[in-house]
């Protein structure tokens, strides 16, 4: 009898992979669509979604019955392929999210493998799967975790594609849609990348004419696209992109609240990563320098921006981690190497504690708990059985435009509320109960169709 093969090492991390994203699954897809989509962002992307199946066309989105040009479009064509597949429903609409998610996890896994060592990889994938908001953004239906993930894969192909030429062509391809994802943060990976190619000897210029040529008609193809389509377009990309950034602005207050996002996005993982991040620079490593470049050209911007939010940031949760494991596990090989094991097993026992007491929190905070189906839904569900146009008195047009299946729309001032209910036009109204209680509405102006908690919905029909 011959005797058993030894285990590969290349097959056993494949193995341990594999079953940590089957570990990790439920904490992105159990109980994923047993809520309501809320009106921003989620409905609101998933109409946009839904109407490139409606039109077929791909390249100038629409909402409301009007462009759509808030982001550009990998984002919507990745959850139109998705509804064509399965069905529009909430679980399809976070479906994208979440399997960007586990691929997330799957590319930091790979990716501190490349630059540090398996285990590395490993640690570093199993405690991203932690981060409170990197798991709760991977549970709506939004653009961020795709954003991230884009990231990650156009890093790891860079660095691949310095070994291989065979990579430059994937490494253009994950950059298109990584441009093409969200608006203006892309070009934070420009410094990143240019030097992860610093100095590399593998390219002659002949070999990047292709590369160059598919990025420009892609990419700028779009732009181009959308300039004719919306004269506005470009103001519109920049205020957008540049959430209000101005030299004006409290740079230490906006850095202080940066920081505390941070804190709350990674959790326990925060403190570990900043000193990281920071101390790494005295190793001289271009594999930290590689992580410094993106995190300070990522967080740069954020310094001029009084409106940044915790989900702007999350790009930067894989790279924090990756740091933190790495720079810890070299410290230990370069300067500990008497006491590494013991100091080993004190550090994975630690991050251990660290890694349960947030997914219990997650577990419970947003995952495991009560279905619930909004009002909005409800009313605008209800209002899809009738051909009258629906307006509403509230801040839900997208939850409002997604459940009633109506092509438009309109939100309006409830000081209009008497008007509108004394004029000669047909329309479906979901306002508060409240608001009926005017003594200058006729009870016989309008029919209740639907009542649900502090909303209902009336048909004003002058038939």
């Amino acid at each position: 009898m011959k005797p058993f093969k030894t285990i590969s090492p290349n097959y056993l991390f494949y193995l341990i992979v594999s079953v940590l994203v089957i570990l990790t699954l439920p904490l992105f897809l159990y109980k994923l669509g047993q809520t309501s989509l809320v009106s921003w962002d989620e409905a609101w992307y998933a109409e946009v979604a839904r109407n490139i199946l409606k039109t077929g066309n791909i390249i100038n989105l629409s909402w409301n019955n009007r462009l759509y040009t808030d982001h550009p479009p990998t984002g919507y064509w990745i959850m139109a392929l998705t509804y064509k597949i399965f069905g529009i429903n909430e679980f399809w609409t976070r479906f994208p999210s979440a399997l960007a998610g586990i691929i997330s996890i799957i590319l930091l896994c790979f990716l501190g493998r490349k630059l540090f060592n398996p285990l590395v990889g490993l640690i570093s994938g199993i405690a991203l799967s932690s981060a409170t908001w990197f798991v709760y953004r991977s549970r709506l239906g939004d653009l961020d975790i795709l954003l991230t993930m884009f990231f990650l894969l156009t890093i790891f192909l860079a660095i691949k594609a310095i070994e291989n030429k065979r990579f430059i062509v994937p490494l253009v391809i994950s950059l298109v849609l990584l441009f093409l994802t969200k608006t203006m943060v892309p070009l934070v990976i420009i410094p990143t990348l240019i030097l992860i190619f610093y100095k590399n000897k593998l390219y002659k210029w002949q070999d990047l004419i292709l590369p160059v040529v598919l990025f420009l008609t892609t990419v700028l193809g779009w732009f181009a696209l959308q300039l004719i389509q919306d004269h506005n377009f470009t103001r519109n990309y920049l205020g957008i992109g540049l959430r209000g950034a101005t030299f004006n602005s409290t740079y230490l207050a906006n850095l202080n609240l940066a920081k505390e996002y941070l804190h709350s996005g990674i959790g326990k993982w925060f403190w570990g990563s900043l000193i990281a991040i920071m101390l790494s620079v005295f190793l001289k490593q271009k594999r930290f320098f590689i992580f410094i470049i993106f995190f300070v050209s990522f967080m740069a911007p954020i310094a001029f921006s009084p409106k940044i939010q915790i989900w702007h940031l999350i790009p930067t949760f894989p790279i924090l981690i990756l740091v933190y494991f790495g720079f810890t596990f070299t410290v230990l090989e370069r300067y500990l190497k008497n006491w590494k094991y013991q100091i080993y097993t004190i550090f994975i026992i630690f991050n251990a504690i660290i890694y349960f007491n947030q997914i219990k929190m997650i577990w419970h905070q947003f995952i495991d708990i009560p279905a619930f189906v909004s009002d909005e839904a409800i009313l605008s569900e209800e209002a899809s059985k009738y051909p009258q146009p629906l307006l509403i008195d509230g801040d839900f047009v997208p939850a409002a435009i997604f459940y009633s299946k109506k092509e438009r729309v309109d939100q309006i001032q409830i000081e209009r509320l008497v008007s509108l209910l004394q004029s000669k036009d047909d329309f479906l109204m979901i306002t508060r109960k409240n608001s009926l209680n005017n003594p200058n509405i006729s009870k016989n102006a309008y029919k209740i169709l639907k009542e649900d908690r502090d909303k209902v919905l009336i048909l004003h029909n002058t038939q």
